[in-house]
C-alpha cells in the first residue's frame, strides 16, 4: 500500500511538471523533434532506475544534450575560436517590462548552440560550472566564456539592443521556434 501512494505521488508530481521538463529539453536542443526524443529516452530510462523527479529532470538535460553531440561540438569550436575577441561591447541598454514566453523561447533559441547550452545549464538550471563543462564535454574557462556569451546575447535580443556588435548575429543555424 505504502509503495503505491509513492508512486501516484511521483505519477501526480510528474505530470503537473512535465510540460516545464519539455520545455528545458526544448530550450536546450533548440528543436521540436529532439526534446520530445530527450523526453522519451529520459522516460523510459526513470523507469527502468524507479528514480526520483530530480533526478529525472537530469536525465533530460543529459538527453538533451545528447541528441545534439556534432551541433555542439561545432557550436564548441566557433566559441574557442572567438573567446579571444571582444565579446561584451558596450551600448546603450533599454529597460523593459514583462517578457512573454513565447519570446524569450525565441530569444534563447536564437543562441548558438554551446552558448545556449552553457548558459541555461549554469544560470537557469544552477549547476555548477564544472558540471556544465563535463556534461557539455569542453573545458571549464571555454564553458565559462560560453556561459557569458549565451548571457549578453539573451540580454541584447529581450532588450532589443541588436544594432551593436553581435560576434554571434546570424551564424546560429537553429531556426527560431516556439511552443505553441
Amino acid at each position: 500500500m505504502k509503495n503505491y501512494k509513492v508512486h501516484e505521488e511521483l505519477i501526480e508530481n510528474f505530470e503537473k511538471h512535465s510540460s516545464e521538463l519539455y520545455q528545458l529539453a526544448f530550450l536546450l536542443t533548440g528543436n521540436t523533434d529532439r526534446s520530445v526524443q530527450a523526453f522519451t529516452l529520459a522516460l523510459d530510462l526513470d523507469e527502468q532506475m524507479n528514480s526520483v523527479f530530480d533526478g529525472f529532470r537530469k536525465l533530460i538535460m543529459v538527453e538533451a544534450l545528447g541528441t545534439m553531440k556534432t551541433e555542439l561540438r561545432k557550436s564548441i569550436v566557433r566559441v574557442a575560436r572567438m573567446a579571444g575577441d571582444e565579446l561584451l561591447g558596450s551600448g546603450r541598454w533599454t529597460q523593459r517590462q514583462g517578457i512573454a514566453k513565447e519570446e524569450f523561447e525565441e530569444a534563447v533559441i536564437a543562441i548558438d548552440a554551446f552558448p545556449r547550452c552553457a548558459m541555461l545549464l549554469t544560470i537557469f538550471e544552477g549547476l555548477p560550472l564544472k558540471t556544465a563543462a563535463i556534461m557539455l564535454d569542453a573545458g571549464e574557462a571555454l564553458t565559462a566564456a560560453a556561459q557569458r556569451i549565451g548571457i549578453v546575447q539573451l540580454t541584447r535580443c529581450l532588450a532589443g539592443n541588436n544594432g551593436g556588435r553581435d560576434p554571434y548575429h546570424g551564424i546560429n543555424p537553429v531556426p527560431v521556434l516556439s511552443l505553441s
